[in-house]
């Protein structure tokens, strides 16, 4: 069975803690999606983006530099730690740019097709085989999507285009992630993507600042410590549960976008974008179903292998 810190992976315990820091994470990343729609309403994108990444460095450098050293600055790969940061910073500032001209929950639920992509780019570049069960889910899910942008509607138009290309380019990231996945400390890999991200951003600054307002700088700030301690309890949520468990619950974002858009955002989805989210949600569920049956039969008939458990930051 497996282990992590000296417990056996599987126990209730464990897993119930897992799910806590899934739901936990996904509040935390909805409500720093509602905060990056609020202050991009007042500040350029790049100084967003500056101060969510430059933040998150200080943040793990107060935590973690006193208890890793200067461990936390080995990475067998820079070339790819940097090249995976700026992918990353690329995600980020399409999806705050996305959040100016769209609602959250809907921008939301279209983000949620990334699982979908990375299946169908895991096909074509990790070799990995996927069944007709699968290739039925991303239909589904972008069935979902169609119905929440409406094609020729002109409810969205080319705003909707956005959390698309953020997600196919957050899908490449995953399989990069994945596909190197295990070569260096999930804590250094997030310091390096932090700091990627902070350096772009630093050098584009001059050109994109606008003085904060007093009671802006402390909402700024937050963003980057909410940034860093949603991507940890991601990290620490999949070593204690496997995958196909707390998938499910990652759909908790969505529920927590859509409150956070009705209370202090001021917007009701309409019929239309409801039905499309659920059929998102139904779809990334779905696909978890059909994961976790495939992987139990094939442990059925090879009793050796073990589930794999994605470390992710």
């Amino acid at each position: 069975m497996s282990q992590v810190d000296g417990l056996p992976l599987s126990t209730p315990e464990r897993v119930r803690v897992g799910i806590l820091l899934m739901v936990g994470c996904s509040l935390i990343f909805a409500s720093l999606d509602s905060l990056a729609k609020v202050m991009g309403q007042h500040y350029p994108v790049l100084q967003i983006v500056w101060f969510r990444y430059t933040f998150h460095v200080v943040g793990m450098l107060v935590v973690f530099l006193p208890i890793m050293g200067r461990n936390m600055f080995r990475a067998s790969n820079m070339r790819w730690q940097i090249g995976r940061g700026l992918i990353l910073v690329v995600c980020t500032c399409l999806s705050f740019t996305g959040l100016r001209f769209m609602p959250l929950a809907e921008f939301t639920a279209i983000s949620f097709v990334t699982p979908l992509i990375v299946t169908l780019l895991a096909s074509k570049f990790l070799g990995e085989k996927v069944s007709p069960a699968r290739w039925g889910a991303v239909a589904l899910g972008f069935a979902g999507v169609l119905i929440i942008i409406r094609p020729g509607s002109g409810i969205f138009g080319w705003p909707a285009v956005i959390p698309l290309v953020m997600s196919c380019v957050y899908a490449c990231f995953q399989v990069l992630t994945r596909k190197n996945a295990g070569t260096d400390d999930p804590i250094t890999t997030m310091f390096f993507s932090g700091l990627a991200g902070a350096i772009l951003a630093t050098i584009a600054l001059p050109f994109n600042w606008t003085p904060p307002e007093p009671l802006h700088w402390p909402v700024l700030i937050l963003m980057g410590f909410m940034g860093g301690t949603g991507h940890l309890l991601l990290m620490l949520c999949f070593r204690r549960a496997p995958a196909s468990v707390l998938a499910p619950f990652s759909y908790a974002q969505l529920v927590f976008a859509t409150l956070i858009g009705v209370l202090f955002l001021h917007h009701v989805p309409d019929r239309f974008s409801t039905i499309g989210m659920g059929v998102i949600a139904l779809a990334g569920v779905y696909a978890v179903g059909v994961q976790a049956w495939e992987e139990r039969r094939r442990r059925r008939t090879r009793p050796g292998d073990e589930a794999d458990v994605p470390m992710t930051d």
